[in-house]
């Protein structure tokens, strides 16, 4: 049992491990289990020796058993066997019984392997080949102990080894996002290099990308057409596809030179017997499963005459009946809304609907607001909830793109899963939402995006004890909220004309944060340096920002890197300066 990597060299490293696991009994291969994936990991950046791998025995012992000395006895003509067979010029051991073969054959010293990378130069007698021998851990050591020490060392030894200073192993364990997708895409795209796959976005741009029942759904925007959903099935890319153009799962893909279809893992099957059908004989056809992630950056990669707009957006801010000392659930949404107000990025009229309960005017409620406020304000009321929240669903749906807010991930998400308890409407894709959370609650959703300010400011501010409205107000506006001296149910049984001021100046000190330091501005520069949607879980996450631009790149050019780039020791050679941007970046005196 040994496996050989021929890097077309004319010199040979030999590694030497304890025994086969489970996994190498049933592959016929070393070190392809846990342990493999850090060896394999490692020696897949060496491409100046060959490399043959092996085991001190090479049967799989009875009940994992680590080989004892009798076994080692019987099994050691192999290993000598196979040093003629090769010829190595170096011999790494990995674990106390490689090293102990090599030190009966050589007859060396025994030393621990924790000791020391290299231990010796020997000269074989069968070969006429100097050796030099190396003696490090077994990765198995590390998958048990995981410190970073035993790995360092296992890591230094193919260093001095192999002479590859730049050698890295990240943890399968811990490894950034971006390192797993590039690797996932290494092993499957080999089968599907000739994508010839053309996307004409027509000056749109993508507001946000969402996964729905294995669809990927993309909200599209440009701004003398508004915006339009299409979805793209994911999970499995089907190339080379020449059957009869009228199957089409995807009409919004066509092809340059041979078909592209992305289908879902469901469709593979129906594929392969439609062309089949057609074909009279089966087709093959490469297939890549991915992620959400992966989807977005191959999509990235083969589109063309994208547009980067900042689309209209609303402030918004809702008010949920709940009962008191309980924060209502948007997951359940079972509270019923009582009012909301909106206002558009020109800043210049807020709409307050309401549940009439009781009479309101304007200048009631007018008359609970700061003398400052400056904004035309107009009150819609209506008669039941159900019309109440379909209202501003519609406008979620059909109008705006982008939704801002203090905490709005939590509004957004509350809004739409009431209206589907209210209406029992299929239609309407509901939000996903991390509900382990109720403050900077995550929300996606594939109408648009959500921009959440209180984010945004705890990033810029992260000292602060509290993150209400309404200490961030009096911090940086000099302001407050409208104060309620009872609670929200009790006014609103009593007066609502105080509740909608008090939901109306909410989404007015939102939109004079944003004011002041541009956070929409800054989002809308960051995503599109990125080429990102604006989905909350992109653009605030430099590990998956960072991944859909390498793919992306790296699909642009065939080219899938197997890992990310490590330091080098290339010398300081100057900076690159960006021109200044009022609002982007912040001035240090």
């Amino acid at each position: 049992m040994e496996d050989y990597i021929d890097n077309g060299s004319d010199q040979t490293i030999m590694l030497i491990g304890e025994a086969p696991g489970y996994t190498e009994a049933k592959t016929g291969k070393p070190f392809t289990g846990k342990s493999g994936s850090i060896i394999r990991s490692i020696i897949k950046q060496i491409k100046n020796y060959n490399i043959v791998i092996t085991n001190s025995v090479l049967c799989h012992p009875d009940k994992n058993e680590t080989p004892n000395d009798t076994v080692l006895t019987k099994c050691r003509p192999n290993i000598i066997n196979q040093i003629q067979k090769y010829s190595p010029v170096k011999i790494i051991t990995l674990g106390n019984r490689g090293l102990q073969q090599i030190c009966k054959i050589y007859q060396l010293k025994h030393i621990k392997a924790s000791q020391k990378g290299f231990i010796d130069t020997v000269l074989d007698k069968n070969t006429k080949q100097k050796i030099e021998i190396y003696a490090t851990y077994h990765p198995a050591y590390y998958l048990r102990s995981r410190e970073e020490n035993i790995i360092n060392h296992i890591l230094d030894t193919f260093k001095q080894a192999t002479n590859n200073p730049n050698l890295v192993y990240i943890d399968t364990a811990s490894k950034v996002e971006a390192t797993k997708q590039l690797e996932f895409l290494q092993s499957e795209y080999d089968s599907a290099k000739n994508l010839d796959l053309d996307i004409d976005l027509d000056g749109y741009d993508i507001i946000s990308c969402f996964e729905h029942e294995n669809y990927m759904l993309l909200c599209l925007y440009k701004p003398e057409a508004g915006k339009k959903i299409i979805g793209l099935p994911i999970q499995t890319f089907v190339h080379n596809f020449d059957a009869d153009k009228t199957f089409n799962f995807a009409t919004f893909v066509t092809g340059d030179k041979k078909e592209l279809r992305i289908v879902s893992r469901n469709y593979s099957k129906i594929l392969s017997d439609y062309i089949k059908n057609i074909n009279g004989k089966s087709s093959s056809f490469g297939v890549i499963e991915g992620s959400l992630v992966q989807n977005f950056a191959l999509f990235l990669s083969v589109s063309r005459n994208r547009s980067f707009h900042k689309p209209s957006y609303i402030y918004l801010d809702i008010e949920v009946l709940n009962n008191e000392g309980e924060f209502p659930d948007p997951v359940i949404a079972d509270r019923p809304i009582i009012c909301y107000s909106y206002m558009d990025n020109n800043k210049n009229k807020i709409y307050s609907c309401y549940l009439q309960t009781k009479h309101v005017d304007l200048q009631t409620v007018k008359k609970y607001l700061p003398e400052q406020v400056s904004q035309e304000i107009e009150l819609i009321a209506f008669e039941n909830e159900k019309d109440l929240v379909t209202h501003i669903t519609n406008k979620i749906k059909d109008e705006f793109a982008l939704y801002v807010g203090w905490n709005v991930g939590f509004d957004v998400a509350y809004i739409i899963n009431r209206y589907i308890k209210l209406t029992n409407d299929s239609s309407i894709i509901p939000c996903k939402v991390n509900d382990e959370k109720i403050v900077g609650i995550d929300c996606d959703l594939v109408y648009g995006a959500t921009i959440d300010l209180l984010k945004m400011y705890r990033n810029i501010k992260p000292d602060l004890t509290s993150y209400s409205l309404d200490n961030v107000a009096k911090l940086e506006l000099e302001s407050s909220k409208v104060k309620l001296n009872k609670s929200l149910k009790q006014i609103w049984d009593e007066d609502p004309s105080l509740v909608i001021a008090y939901n109306i100046y909410d989404t007015i000190l939102v939109s004079m944060i944003d004011e002041k330091y541009k956070f929409v501005d800054q989002y809308h520069y960051l995503r599109s340096l990125y080429e990102l949607p604006f989905n909350e879980k992109f653009v605030n996450s430099k590990v998956l920002a960072t991944t859909v631009k390498l793919i992306a790149i790296a699909l642009r050019h065939n080219l899938i890197p197997t890992m990310l780039a490590s330091k080098t020791n290339d010398p300081y050679t100057g900076a690159y300066v960006r021109e200044f941007i009022k609002g982007v970046f912040r001035v240090e005196s």
